[in-house]
């Protein structure tokens, strides 16, 4: 290349270099030594909270207009495997944000899951003491794929709703499209959570309400949830939590219940206790211990199992 040819390419570089969209890497290596707690004899190495490599940008348009992308990949940090078969199982997304709000197509968590589940779990459904089976009923689902979504939020409200393509069942029929609502509200110490989602499956459907209030010594919440699963049996839920500042780290602990409530014996399905302390080594960096102890079918004995994790997680 000549030198005219240089100084040219170098003058639509510096010319095109404010319209590119801004591009962040971010990831997540979280590994821990554990005991899940519901199998026996499960020791092994985990990824605790999902180790995670990720890409988002964001470029302005003008006028107030900005389109946005997010992609996230998933794997085991232990072995370096792949964590599911879809290569970008967190997140894939696009869209466009302004003042209407935030709307995208793609694979995204669903707003019942952010607004209404995950807040009411100390440890966000992640490490072996998440309450992901309770707070979900084992009816909510986590993220859809092939969905259009929708957030806002103003004062302390944040609103979201999600409608994904419906899956194909066993005969190779299209079930009918999941949908799920979120709203949550923050101001100051006091958080409320709202979440209502029905999966594909004609006959289920899951609320959930959440409020946590920070007293500054401890935040303390308490979630309730109710609705019917596949076999349209009527499922409720509830969890209590708190969190609180200890020598410079976070104490955590929660216990909750699930219940089937048209079994004919008592119905519970899953019990559980946990703690866990979590201290930051830095901005970036955390190391963890929590303890489990989960309860399932009815309380028979023999699915007793505690778990535990001793671990390392580093954000970048």
């Amino acid at each position: 290349m000549n030198l005219k040819k240089l100084a040219l390419a170098a003058a639509v570089a510096s010319l095109a270099a404010p319209a590119m969209a801004q591009v962040t890497i971010y990831g997540r290596v979280d590994l821990s030594l554990a005991q899940q707690g519901d199998a026996a004899d499960n020791k092994e190495m985990r990824n605790g909270s999902g180790s995670r490599l990720g890409f988002r940008g964001v470029e302005d348009l003008g006028g107030g207009l900005k389109a946005f992308f997010q992609m996230e990949h998933r794997f085991n940090a232990n072995d370096g495997d792949i964590s599911s078969a879809a290569f970008w199982h967190g997140k894939s997304l696009v869209g466009l944000q302004g003042g209407f709000g935030r709307v995208w197509l793609g694979r995204d968590e669903t707003p019942a899951y952010l607004l209404g589940q995950t807040v009411a779990d100390p440890w966000g459904t992640d490490t072996v003491a998440g309450n992901a089976d309770i707070v979900r009923g084992g009816i909510g689902k986590q993220r859809y794929s092939s969905s259009i979504n929708y957030a806002y939020s103003m004062s302390g409200i944040s609103f979201g709703a999600q409608f994904a393509e419906a899956d194909k069942n066993a005969s190779g029929d299209s079930a009918d499209r999941p949908y799920s609502f979120g709203l949550g509200y923050k101001a100051g110490a006091l958080q409320l959570g709202l979440g209502y989602e029905n999966p594909s499956d004609k006959d289920d459907n899951w609320l959930t309400l959440y409020a946590g209030y920070n007293f500054g010594v401890a935040e303390v919440g308490a979630f309730f949830g109710t609705g019917n699963d596949t076999n349209d049996n009527k499922r409720q839920a509830w969890l209590l939590s708190a969190a609180a500042p200890l020598a410079g780290g976070e104490f955590r602990a929660s216990y909750g219940q699930l219940k089937n409530k048209d079994a004919a014996a008592n119905g519970i399905l899953r019990k559980q206790f946990g703690v866990g302390y979590h201290y930051p080594l830095s901005k970036r960096t955390t190391v963890y211990v929590d303890l489990v102890n989960k309860k399932r079918d009815n309380q028979n004995p023999a699915n007793e199992k505690t778990g535990y994790d001793l671990g390392i997680k580093h954000n970048f």
